[in-house]
């Protein structure tokens, strides 16, 4: 039998409002440890207002909806069937000849409707808020890196007396140990950071603590222009320390994901954490649809007069943070290269669901 559209609609909203309260209330406490643990930070910081605490802590939070995402709509879930079953409505409902399946699906679409919105709208958002954090966040707390690598090449600044001194490579490759730099640029400016002498090479390479560029030509202060001799440049960077401040995946947009994998691939670096945080991102939208499962499988039973609510309540976020759990476990197997990729993202959610489906048969037809 159809499930009505006046009750599709009526379930719909309760599912919504029960929601975003529950998002609100959880958004609410992460702000709130989040400035808690900000203000710690802070405290040995002079020039840090309460106002910059808090600026920060709105700066990260974005970054933590994700998270807390799948709990809201479990929340929202249990919330909505119990509101149902205590009006007896869902009572009424099943007289009428309706199945589970008709009350679960004006859930399924509002839900599925907020995963694409997550992955398409908020990512993107959350991206950006997430590299404003850590660049004020840099600034804030004084430690920021003087690396970054993009699809426009290397820049690399470092301050060796009180000269700067600025590097640019328009692409890197990595061999082995070593990185290679194609059209080399090196840029010694004065204390005032204009500009006092530039060096422009077809090749660099970094070794170890050492950068080493290639014969070019130097174009000196006064605008004259001569050959340059090969020459070797002290660094605090290696690559290792490059591997460690890539963009984080997080900090990516979700259409921007590819490109830059891409681009890794090329460079022969790894990809493996981007492509995990890309299918990550992409399976949450099934992550966010058996959080809906889990809850119909404590709060639809067939009799709501059995009492127990505590222990199903107890049962739905057990089982919510076993799948939060798993997925993290296959997440960490994946990155290792101990599973792949497709199933360390989508299998925890695939396998609730299935779990979720087997036991609403059960106690839907017995």
């Amino acid at each position: 039998m159809r499930l009505p559209s006046i009750l599709s609609r009526y379930i719909s909203k309760n599912f919504f409002l029960a929601f975003l309260g529950s998002l609100f209330v959880l958004i609410a406490l992460i702000l709130l440890f989040d400035v808690i643990d900000l203000l710690r930070r802070a405290s040995s910081e002079e020039s840090m207002t309460f106002g910059d605490v808090v600026g920060l802590g709105l700066l990260k939070l974005p970054q933590m909806v994700p998270v807390i995402l799948p709990f809201a709509v479990l929340i929202g879930a249990l919330v909505t069937f119990y509101r149902l079953s205590k009006s007896n409505e869902l009572v009424i409902a099943r007289s009428a000849g309706l199945s589970v399946w008709n009350f679960l699906m004006p859930v399924f679409v509002v839900t599925f409707l907020i995963g694409v919105f997550n992955v398409t709208v908020f990512n993107p958002f959350s991206a950006t808020m997430r590299q404003k954090y850590d660049m004020m966040e840099g600034l804030k707390f004084d430690n920021q890196t003087g690396f970054s690598w993009s699809s426009k090449g290397l820049w690399l600044r470092e301050k060796k007396g009180d000269n700067p001194i600025v590097v640019h490579a328009d692409a890197v490759h990595q061999r082995e140990r070593d990185l290679y730099l194609k059209d080399v640029s090196v840029l010694v400016l004065n204390p005032n950071e204009t500009l006092s002498v530039q060096v422009e090479s077809p090749a660099g390479r970094l070794t170890g603590n050492t950068l080493v560029v290639a014969e070019g030509i130097l174009f000196t202060e006064d605008g004259q222009k001569k050959d340059s001799a090969a020459f070797s440049l002290p660094t605090e960077l290696n690559l290792d320390k490059i591997m460690q401040t890539f963009e984080e995946p997080e900090e990516i947009s979700f259409w921007e994901l590819p490109s830059f994998i891409r681009l890794l691939d090329r460079s022969g670096f790894s990809s493996i954490r981007h492509k995990m945080h890309f299918y990550t991102v992409l399976s949450s939208v099934l992550y966010l649809l058996a959080m809906v499962f889990i809850a119909a499988m404590f709060a639809l039973s067939p009799n709501q007069r059995q009492g127990g609510i505590l222990m199903k309540v107890s049962g739905a976020v057990l089982f919510g943070f076993l799948l939060f759990f798993v997925s993290k476990l296959t997440a960490a197997l994946g990155t290792s290269g101990g599973l792949p990729i497709i199933l360390a993202t989508f299998g925890p959610s695939i396998v609730m669901i299935f779990v979720a489906v087997s036991v609403l048969l059960h106690l839907e037809d017995g």
